[in-house]
């Protein structure tokens, strides 16, 4: 399926229209001078006119702001799109033949991929015609991708005037390709299923597996004739139990059976990937049982195995992280298996009747962490429902929470107006009833508050006496019986080094909650009312996405050079630009960048004040490891005392990042964390 959502206004706002397919006439549509443009899936054709006519512009997969492209040809008043066309629609390999004369006569030239430069001894490649026959081409009369394409749609350009040209020069030229399979809502799964094709028929809404489609009660079906993902991601099976053909269902339209790929109408059970999609990878074992022999380890797609150097037999599989889909042949073609995090010892496991893996892909989740949870009025996910992307702190009187799905973040609950009363803290997932909550049956919800982000490494100290004296127990993770565990739970002081926690009454996680962030509680028992502690364990937070911004000088940190195959890679702070060199992520304890992931913010030389911060190998000895205070401080954990800080100055390395003792008066060690 292929899915734009466009935005009426610059910066995604305005009205929100979302398209799943051509659409013949847009030009009611009401648009400011700026739109903006979420291509979800697919490549797409946005037309001046409607009935795919007149000037195009070409839309990949990604967010976009448009201005006005047509007044440049003298089209003026409001924004007007004529019409919009999807044209790459799967992952058939594109393919374009430029002939030397016109009705495809002459010497040819086929090519598959993207050409930066085709000149040959400062020679430009001419074509008097051209033949699409797959994919979205952006032809190029200059090298580089330089000045504005033609844009070629498959089919055949018999001359020069078919395609808009003049010059028969091609210099450069590009495919538009489809990205990895993407799921927007994950945390709002409902698929609209109907009896026949083209959305006729008896209908049935699911939001949970379906076993057997035939055996439903209420309203059992023989297959599914068409069928409409509205969130979440799903796996369609051609049989009951889930077994047989598999196919992977993404969110948008299916007209019919061919639509999902098909090998039969049959489509009769249906299962809901639940799981977290982030930071996706997977090792493929051409050994059963993950025995001694050739591997790979992937965290990004790949076409083709033998790119890698391994062969097209895969025996068993280990999924580390994310959600994967192996196929049977090249270029994501052929019989598709859906793989989550697990270990698949062999074929059978992951469904299949042979060992033939021969290209992998994860399904991704746009990067947005924003916090937001579904509460209902009815158990089972039914009945009236309010959705919160902020604190609450009171509740609709009339509103009685019954059952939620947390979709971002983790939330705490409280049955007290203010965020007052007992605690029930919910991590992302799946509350059915009030008892998954952690609730009793009477407990009425009153408000409720987001976790906030935190960047801190998981660290508490758990004191027999008060005043953080007596016997001292340090935890770095989740504990889910202290006494299980040879620890006397007898507890009158508590101090959070580190991290978010959740301490419980009760083993197990059970009983009253108390969620507690960096902090000290010298008396424990006037705190809670107890002298112990059951369980307890750290909030775990998804990988997240920020900017780093020196709130002294507006400038934001960056790695300016390509480290990819660099020791070190500098970092310095500059102004900012849409780069992957200026988004950072927080992974256990270490700060990383999103162009070099296997590398992360280390200091070098002698560790006094000034020494220089850079990007080296995550595997360099000692891990060193940082935290961020909320007044924006970034702290080294391994040098005491020591703040990232700019150097400053009028030396060449002035906008290098460096460290410092800590300073009221150097304003430069203050930065803001601008998650995205």
């Amino acid at each position: 399926p292929c899915q734009i959502i466009l935005f009426s206004e610059s910066g995604f706002t305005g009205q929100k229209r979302e398209i799943w397919g051509d659409v013949p006439d847009a030009t009611s549509w009401e648009l400011s001078h700026t739109i903006s443009i979420r291509v979800v899936r697919g490549g797409w054709v946005m037309y001046e006119k409607p009935r795919f006519h007149g000037r195009k512009c070409v839309l990949a997969e990604g967010d976009v702001e448009i201005d006005n492209p047509w007044t440049a040809y003298g089209q003026s008043g409001p924004f007007r799109i004529g019409s919009f066309k999807r044209v790459v629609r799967d992952y058939r390999v594109p393919e374009i033949s430029l002939f030397a004369e016109e009705n495809g006569e002459g010497t040819r030239l086929t090519f598959t991929d993207s050409a930066e430069d085709t000149r040959a001894q400062g020679q430009p490649l001419t074509a008097s015609s051209i033949v699409v026959h797959s994919g979205l081409w952006l032809v190029y009369s200059k090298p580089f991708f330089d000045d504005d394409p033609y844009v070629l749609e498959p089919g055949g350009y018999p001359n020069l005037k078919a395609w808009g040209a003049k010059d028969p020069s091609i210099c450069s030229m590009h495919p538009i390709r489809l990205g990895c399979p993407v799921v927007e809502r994950a945390g709002e799964p409902q698929a609209l299923i109907y009896e026949h094709t083209g959305f006729q028929g008896r209908s049935l809404a699911v939001s949970r597996d379906i076993y057997d489609l035939r055996r439903l009660s209420g309203l059992p079906l023989p297959t599914v004739g068409s069928l409409h993902v509205l969130g979440g991601c799903w796996v369609g099976y051609e049989k009951e139990g889930f077994r047989g053909h598999q196919y992977l269902l993404e969110e948008g339209e299916y007209h019919d059976w061919t639509q999902w790929g098909g090998y039969s109408k049959e489509l009769v059970s249906l299962r809901l990937i639940r799981t977290d999609f982030s930071a996706p990878v997977l090792v493929l074992f051409e050994a059963m049982d993950f025995e001694e022999g050739p591997s790979v380890e992937l965290s990004e797609a790949l076409p083709d195995t033998r790119l890698a150097g391994y062969g097209p037999v895969t025996q068993s599989i280990h999924v580390l992280s994310g959600v994967w889909v192996a196929y049977e042949g090249p270029n994501f073609s052929g019989e598709q298996y859906v793989l989550e995090k697990g270990v698949y010892r062999n074929c059978e496991d992951w469904g299949a009747a042979d060992c033939r893996v021969a290209s992998v892909q994860p399904i991704v989740q746009p990067l947005r962490c924003l916090p937001q949870i579904q509460l209902f009025s009815e158990p089972d996910f039914l009945g009236v429902h309010i959705s919160f992307e902020d604190d609450q702190g009171a509740l609709p009187a009339a509103f009685v929470p019954r059952s939620c799905r947390v979709r971002g973040g983790s939330w705490t609950l409280f049955d007290g107006q203010a965020f007052t009363g007992e605690q029930h803290v919910l991590s992302e997932g799946e509350y059915p009833t009030l008892g998954a909550m952690g609730c009793l049956s009477s407990t009425v919800i009153r408000s409720l508050r987001k976790v906030p982000v935190f960047f801190s490494e998981p660290s508490i100290f758990l004191h027999g006496l008060e005043c953080f004296e007596g016997k001292e127990i340090e935890l770095n993770n989740e504990v889910r019986s202290l006494q299980a565990e040879g620890f006397n739970n007898h507890v009158l002081s508590v101090r959070v080094k580190g991290g978010i926690w959740v301490l419980c009454e009760h083993g197990d996680f059970r009983g009253r909650q108390w969620l507690l962030d960096c902090t000290e509680i010298t008396n424990w028992l006037t705190y809670s009312g107890l002298q112990h502690v059951g369980s307890l364990y750290p909030i775990r937070q998804r990988r997240i996405y920020f900017r780093i911004r020196s709130m002294e000088l507006e400038c934001f940190l960056c790695v300016p050079d390509d480290v990819e195959d660099m020791k070190a890679g500098r970092v310095v702070v500059s102004s900012l630009s849409d780069q992957s060199s200026f988004i950072w992520f927080y992974e256990e304890g270490l700060i990383k960048n999103q162009v070099a992931p296997n590398m992360s913010l280390q200091v070098i030389g002698p560790a006094g004040k000034g020494a220089k911060a850079v990007l080296w190998s995550e595997n360099r000895v000692p891990r060193q490891t940082w935290s961020i205070d909320s007044s924006g401080r970034i702290h080294s954990q391994m040098f005491e005392d020591m703040i990232l800080d700019i150097k400053g100055g009028r030396s060449y390395d002035r906008d290098h990042a460096i460290i410092w003792d800590r300073a009221e008066e150097r304003p430069t060690q203050i930065w803001d964390i601008q998650v995205l």
